[in-house]
Formats: C-alpha cells, structure tokens, sequence
C-alpha cells in the first residue's frame, strides 16, 4: 500500500470515528437542535399514527412508563401528520383535544381501528365515530375546522420534519435526541435508552 492511501484511510477513518461519536447506541441526535422554550423541565415526545399497530401495540407500556415520570419530565403526544393521509387523524387528535375530550376519545379510536378493524381513515368517518362516543357533531366539526387545530396539525408537521422521522413510533427527548424501536432494536431497550437520555437533560436543568 502505497503512503498516500494509507495517509487517505487514516484520515477516512479518523473522520468516521469523529461522526460516530455524535450519535449514541440506539438514538440520533436531532441537528440542530430544537428549542422546547422549557428550562425548568424535559421535554418528552411520543410521534405516533392512529393507523399503526406498533403505536397500539407500544401504548399500554408508554402509559405504564409516563406515570412514573418525575415532576420535571413532561410528556406530550404528537399525532404526526407525516403524509397526507395520516392529517385526519391529526385533526381528530387536535379537535379532540381543544374540546377536552381526547381522554374519551383517544383510546376508543386506537381500539376500533386495531381490535375492531374499523376503517377509520376519512373525515366524516371520524366525526361519525366521535358522535359514537357521546360527542357533539356540530361542535366536534367546528374544533376539527377551526384554525387552531389547523395550526395545530401544522406545527406537528413541522415538528415531525424536524426531528427528521421516518415513520412511527418514534420519541423525541428535550429536542436533542430521538430514538425509536428500530433505532433501538427493541422497545425494551429504547425505554432504556429514554431513561438515560431523560436523566441527562435532567442534570441540564436550570434550578
């Protein structure tokens, strides 16, 4: 091997090494970073689609994770509107949530589509539900067309852009890392992975 090659594939491996240290076993870093507006707390967030099993499937023990959570830990759900057919159930999301109403909707919507096989994916199939479930259908349309939830599932769209998903589940922590059961490689060590995380940016946090 001639000297140049060698010095050409100590300075590749050199700059390799230098990349690799930016990323952790499991998680990304988000680049740049992104402003939570929160220096008294961490910020938490689950990225999901009603229309995604493993997002059902991931749910009971995410539940089960976030009630442990410390007082300085917030946790926020963001129903990500990563394609065109994924906004509906953004807007439900967002409808739900301006009228109250999403703890007795949120669940109920997760169960019909993946225990009941319900085909859930359309606008006035999804008002049709939520009257289902006691729900105003004059005033759960006005939400779901109101500007504020189409601020709403905007910024969820931008948010999702930023931390650079490719598909769901997938969880941000204080807007520096993400991590996810495929980056992970189980959810198990992805929930491990958040503790870690969420335990450094604890040790961040302005007093």
């Amino acid at each position: 091997m001639t000297w140049s090659r060698r010095l050409f594939l100590t300075i590749a491996l050199i700059a390799f090494q230098s990349v690799s240290a930016e990323w952790g076993e499991g998680w990304d870093p988000v680049d740049p970073p992104i402003p939570t507006g929160k220096a008294d707390k961490v910020e938490v967030v689950e990225f999901f689609w009603y229309g995604c099993p493993h997002c059902f499937d991931l749910e009971p023990a995410m539940e089960k994770w976030t009630e442990k959570l410390p007082a300085n830990v917030e946790f926020r759900l963001i129903p990500a509107p990563l394609n065109p057919r994924w906004t509906v159930h953004s807007q439900f999301f967002y409808a739900a949530e301006a009228l109250g109403v999403l703890d007795q909707l949120h669940k109920p919507l997760f169960d019909a589509m993946h225990k009941k096989r319900r085909k859930l994916y359309t606008k006035q199939a999804l008002i049709d539900f939520a009257v289902e479930q006691g729900i105003d259908r004059k005033a759960f349309t006005d939400a779901w067309n109101s500007f504020g939830v189409h601020v709403k599932v905007q910024q969820a769209r931008k948010l999702g852009q930023r931390f650079a998903l490719d598909g769901v589940p997938a969880v941000g922590i204080n807007g520096k890392y993400k991590t996810s059961g495929s980056l992970a490689g189980t959810y198990t060590k992805m929930f491990k992975i958040m503790d870690e995380l969420v335990a450094k940016e604890q040790a961040t946090l302005k007093p």
